[in-house]
């Protein structure tokens, strides 16, 4: 029997953003020709969340509702496109700290230190090299699959909070996607402004690093330090940390498509001994090898929904070197070979 504790648990640790980020979606989707309340009812969410814009709604769910929100609505990009609208101020006490920042600099900086109280269990990290930013997003929940949606949406987010300083007819030097180019790639260069890459090792928009010291439109020194205060009570309360399965099928998921992956690869990325890799995933009644299986099934289901992806071209992103591999292993999984799981 599961008690109250392990649930209250489960629920500090699961994967959420704050619900400020469905402001305006249900409008998106009857505008865009969709049903918003059987969107939103398929997805487990509740009406009217950003009436509660600080609470913390799961993340799945959310990027759920985007995934069928393009269903509903026709638009295979309606990720893309609901993040480039998206405004900053629509994120809640985060967004509005950032657009009262002084400069895109402290804006930035101040996203990056309180980004976990935006979003659980994922990264935004902002990188300076040879006078070139790089403002990369990232996951951490393993078992989070469909990422395409999410990234799009996240990355266009962010374009605008660099708009805010820069003006609306600005554009970053160029946008990098983890995830192929599962659709028409032309809507994403019409969205950003610029040359968008897909099967990149990150999701990533980079600009001039002269950007930087920009002021911010919404400048407000007050303003900001009363939000400021907001998010260090909110990033303050105690919450548990991601569970050590999660993070390595992660890994798994990032390391695949640049080859076979191995528990020496995702030991070091981890910063962790091999030994208590193994110990702890033990511990959580798993092992390296049946999560490196687990992601590669659950992944090679997920790639056949998109016709735009040969076979080949999966069995390269799930990191085996043979077509033939691949093939074996998905009879194994599902008794039938990928061509057939998919024409089915």
């Amino acid at each position: 029997m599961i008690n109250s504790l392990q649930v209250s648990s489960q629920k500090q640790n699961a994967s959420s953003v704050i619900a400020s980020v469905t402001v305006g979606l249900d409008r998106f989707i009857d505008i865009q020709g969709g049903k918003s309340e059987q969107v939103l009812a398929r997805s487990g969410l509740a009406p009217d969340l950003y009436k509660q814009p600080n609470r913390h709604i799961s993340l799945s769910q959310y990027i759920l509702s985007m995934h069928e929100a393009a269903k509903s609505t026709g638009n295979e990009h309606f990720g893309l496109w609901f993040g480039e609208q998206f405004q900053p101020d629509g994120l809640g006490a985060f967004g509005f700290y950032a657009t009262t920042a002084a400069t895109l600099r402290d804006a930035l900086d101040g996203m990056q230190t309180y980004f976990p109280v935006f979003q659980r269990n994922s990264v935004l990290q902002l990188d300076v090299r040879k006078g070139i930013c790089e403002l990369e997003y990232r996951l951490l929940d393993g078992d989070i699959l469909d990422r395409r949606q999410d990234a799009e949406l996240t990355l266009g987010m962010l374009n605008n909070v660099v708009k805010s300083a820069m003006g609306e007819s600005w554009a970053p030097l160029g946008v990098d996607f983890q995830h192929p180019a599962l659709v028409d790639a032309r809507p994403h260069r019409d969205a950003f402004a610029c040359d968008v890459r897909f099967q990149q090792t990150r999701n990533v928009i980079r600009f001039r690093e002269s950007c930087l010291d920009t002021p911010m439109s919404k400048a407000d020194s007050m303003l900001n330090g009363v939000l400021l205060g907001m998010l260090q009570d909110m990033a303050g309360r105690p919450l548990a940390p991601i569970s050590l399965t999660k993070r390595v099928k992660n890994e798994i998921i990032e390391c695949l498509p640049s080859g076979e992956v191995s528990i020496e690869q995702v030991a070091e990325r981890l910063n962790l001994p091999i030994r208590s890799l193994q110990r702890r995933l033990k511990e959580e009644n798993t092992s390296f090898k049946i999560l490196t299986e687990t992601v590669r099934e659950d992944l090679a289901t997920y790639y056949l929904t998109y016709n735009t992806l040969t076979i080949s071209e999966i069995a390269y992103r799930l990191g085996y070197s043979e077509v033939s591999a691949f093939t074996r292993a998905f009879l194994r999984w599902k008794g039938v070979n990928p061509s057939q799981w998919r024409d089915a």
